[in-house]
């Protein structure tokens, strides 16, 4: 060990050794450099910390920098008066040193246990176990996508980024309370999907019990029976010519032929046949599993040939989804979304309209656009339409169609349909324009009927 007036030139002096050399600063005691093999010269510091009583002292080094990277002889000697005057005050900046270190890591480690378990949670969140239950479970079922849609919808908004076995039974009770008050029908939907995504994840052992357990399912809502009047009808009507392309002919058709909403929008032109005035709804679209022919009545006809094509969609999406899950629909055969803004958008014009030419008329009573199926099944009925011929337009299976009849009846009642849905078109027609109903149209009523 030398000692000496560390200059810069002295401190890039000193001679490399086998061994590491050691200089001492005559200027600041306690303060020198090293010279290491290597070429290295780190500056030091190095003194004796003071010790609890009955313990021996310690002599602490610590290093300042490396000379030149970025430390100057100025630098490290400013640096070690700061950290001597500290000893000097009976601090010790070895054990300051090593206890921020400590604490760097400490939170380093927090910060990594913090960033798995988010990941676990991310990869057991209730979102990410949906998405794996609708994957995995709901895909080939009939009724897969509703009740999908109702778990994207509700559950997974309400609960979005909580871990699966957090969701508790209060958590699905006020949850379905909430979807109750808008729609039982939903609500009592969205409890069954629930139930059956739980049971699912106890299979797993992603949750030892389901917080559906010993909650009971939402009643069975109430019929409806709301039947759409002729005023009605031609209110409906008039709004959705002010909704233009896609969902005011959508209703038009839904009005006309009866069909369920789901089968109307994802119509596709290969469907059609416009020369034969049918369309043929594929059992994989339809709500029971059952191929059906729809007959197009002449107004059902000029709505369909009023329209471009834009796809193999009679009614294609005009985006894809902006979901984060996975649609595994292709893009060119998603049909059009967005019926609840559009009922709300269309009861908003029908009041427009009231108000603008009969202020003092009553408001449209509320309604859904499922009750336009009843309208034509009723309407159907009114013209005298048998019921066993109405549920065939429909597509509606029930006791008229169940046990015997069920099995061995097979006749389709074609040209009954046909006859059903064009007097139905006319008395549509006739409703719109304010025209009496043609004479001839009761007549194609076949009195086998």
């Amino acid at each position: 060990m030398a000692t000496l007036k560390l200059t810069k030139t002295a401190v890039e002096g000193i001679a490399i050794g086998d061994r590491n050399v050691i200089a001492w600063d005559t200027e600041l005691p306690r303060f020198g450099v090293k010279v290491t093999p290597a070429g290295s010269r780190i500056y030091f510091i190095q003194y004796r910390a003071k010790a609890e009583a009955g313990s021996p002292s310690q002599t602490r080094r610590v290093k300042i920098g490396e000379h030149g990277k970025p430390w100057t002889l100025d630098q490290a000697r400013s640096e070690a008066k700061r950290s001597l005057a500290a000893v000097d005050l009976g601090r010790d900046p070895f054990a300051d040193r090593e206890a921020e270190r400590a604490a760097k890591r400490a939170e380093a480690d927090r910060l990594a246990e913090t960033a798995r378990l988010a990941e676990l949670r991310g990869l057991d969140s209730f979102e990410a176990v949906a998405e794996r239950y609708i994957e995995i479970c709901l895909a080939g079922r009939r009724s897969g996508p509703e009740a999908a849609r109702l778990l994207r919808h509700g559950p997974a908004a309400a609960w979005k980024g909580r871990h699966i076995a957090e969701v508790r039974r209060p958590d699905v009770a006020d949850l379905i309370d909430k979807i109750k008050a808008r729609s039982p029908a939903v609500g009592r939907a969205t409890y069954a999907a629930l139930r059956g995504l739980f049971g699912w994840c106890i299979e797993r052992d992603l949750i030892v019990s389901s917080p559906c357990e010993n909650l009971k399912a939402p009643p069975r809502p109430e019929a409806r029976d709301r039947v759409l009047g002729d005023d009605e009808l031609r209110a409906i009507w008039k709004g959705a010519d002010g909704l233009g392309y896609p969902f005011g002919p959508i209703l038009k058709l839904l009005m006309l032929t009866g069909q369920r909403r789901a089968e109307v929008a994802g119509m596709q032109w290969a469907e059609i046949d416009l020369d034969a005035a049918t369309w043929r709804i594929p059992k994989e679209r339809s709500k029971n599993g059952k191929a059906h022919e729809v007959d197009l009545s002449p107004q059902a006809l000029e709505v369909l040939q009023s329209l471009k094509r834009l796809g193999p969609v009679v009614f294609p999406a005009r985006k894809a989804p902006a979901r984060k899950h996975v649609d595994t629909t292709p893009a060119d055969l998603r049909a059009v979304r967005g019926f609840s803004a559009t009922k709300r958008a269309l009861d908003a014009a029908i009041e427009a309209d009231r108000l603008k030419e009969r202020p003092k008329a009553e408001a449209l009573a509320a309604w859904r656009i499922h009750d336009l199926r009843r309208t034509t099944a009723t309407g159907l009925a009114g013209m005298g339409f048998a019921p066993h011929i109405i549920e065939r337009v429909l597509n509606h299976i029930s006791g008229t169609q169940s046990g015997l009849v069920g099995v061995y009846q097979r006749h389709d009642y074609r040209a009954e349909r046909k006859a059903a849905l064009t007097a139905w078109g006319a008395r549509v027609d006739a409703i719109i324009t304010g025209k009496p109903l043609a004479s001839n149209v009761q007549s194609l009523r076949p009195v086998a009927a």
